[in-house]
């Protein structure tokens, strides 16, 4: 089999690339214009399902919660004000994405969820200490900052609520997430690109900074879905939902990325520079693969419907972390059709 054919069946879940421009002669090449993202993602979103009536709920509980939480790791006002940017999305993920667990299960993954959002907004700030933290938090030895000192306590303190499956898969998430970041700064430090022949290495690399394991197992504490009942159940959709996840992320934070803060580096970008494609070829097979994977989960849980309602309400409420708030500007990109509701006002 040709190996090209052969990495896009095995190592790329079935995503076959071809481009649309072989020649190389398009007046726009590499990113894609505005106008095919906004029909790339409202393609995406009907395909899949997504329930634009749907508004955001705001839990002020849960935000006292998690706030009062972090206010008691002492994180110093510098810190606690990159907390206080990003509480608001990750309250309302864990709500509308975990909503029927218990409040406390909920509280846990809003707080995991602002970790990761320091770790990806601030590292720059601490990675020397984040290149340190999971050997460190291995050998149970301190941090030299208190955003990983606190996120050291907070993963061990998961196994109050999950069972050793699920917990050592989110740890084992955090520290890829982690370790990903730092990969990232490096290859943003010396301009690192990667070459026509790792052609597996940006799938690789997308695997570990989604942190998807990580959100996928906060859906199963042990108090509503015993591992001993249901590991069997919910481990053979894993993949699915981390495509689904990673997928929709690289579909609805690309014009963020692309078109508004000018990044480079992410998925969309490597795969489309070692296979000498556009990124409008990429976007194009994510937005069409992705909602057959996610279905494809959705059978397979058609004999247990709570975990089937449990992920179908998970994949809702993880496209409104993107349509509902301003850090991706969705709203924005679509004001002239309206197409998508407006934000609240603290979004």
């Amino acid at each position: 089999m040709d190996p090209i054919l052969a990495e896009s069946k095995l190592a790329y879940h079935g995503l076959r690339m071809t481009s649309t421009d072989p020649d190389g002669t398009d007046a726009n090449p590499g990113r894609a214009r505005i106008d095919q993202i906004k029909f790339l993602i409202r393609t995406f979103l009907e395909d899949i399902g997504f329930d634009r009536s749907i508004h955001v709920v705001k839990d002020n509980d849960m935000k006292i919660a998690v706030w009062q939480y972090f206010q008691s790791l002492d994180l110093g006002e510098k810190n606690e004000k990159s907390v206080q940017q990003t509480l608001d999305p990750s309250v309302n993920f864990a709500y509308h994405g975990y909503t029927s667990l218990p409040f406390q299960v909920r509280v846990l993954g809003a707080i995991q969820f602002l970790y990761m959002f320091l770790v990806d907004d601030v590292a720059e700030e601490f990675i020397d200490e984040l290149r340190a933290f999971g050997q460190n938090f291995t050998l149970n030895q301190h941090h030299n900052h208190p955003i990983l000192a606190g996120l050291d306590s907070h993963l061990r303190n998961l196994s109050n609520y999950y069972g050793p499956y699920c917990h050592s898969v989110m740890i084992k998430g955090m520290l890829d997430y982690i370790n990903g970041r730092v990969v990232e700064h490096k290859i943003k430090q010396s301009n690192f690109k990667f070459s026509s022949e790792s052609r597996l290495m940006p799938m690789f690399l997308r695997t570990k900074v989604g942190g998807a394991e990580i959100m996928i197992h906060l859906l199963y504490p042990n108090s509503v879905f015993s591992e001993e009942e249901y590991v069997m159940q919910y481990f053979p959709i894993t993949l699915e939902l981390v495509l689904f996840i990673d997928f929709t992320n690289d579909i609805l934070s690309y014009y963020k990325e692309f078109c508004l803060d000018d990044e480079t580096g992410n998925f969309v970008a490597n795969f489309a520079d070692t296979h000498h494609v556009q990124h409008l070829d990429v976007l194009r097979y994510l937005t069409s693969y992705t909602p057959t994977v996610t279905k494809s989960a959705y059978e397979q849980l058609r004999n247990s419907p709570s975990l089937l309602a449990l992920v179908k309400n998970f994949t809702q409420g993880m496209i409104m972390l993107f349509t509902a708030h301003r850090r991706y500007h969705l709203v924005e990109l679509f004001a002239d059709e309206q197409y998508l509701p407006p934000y609240n006002e603290d979004a």
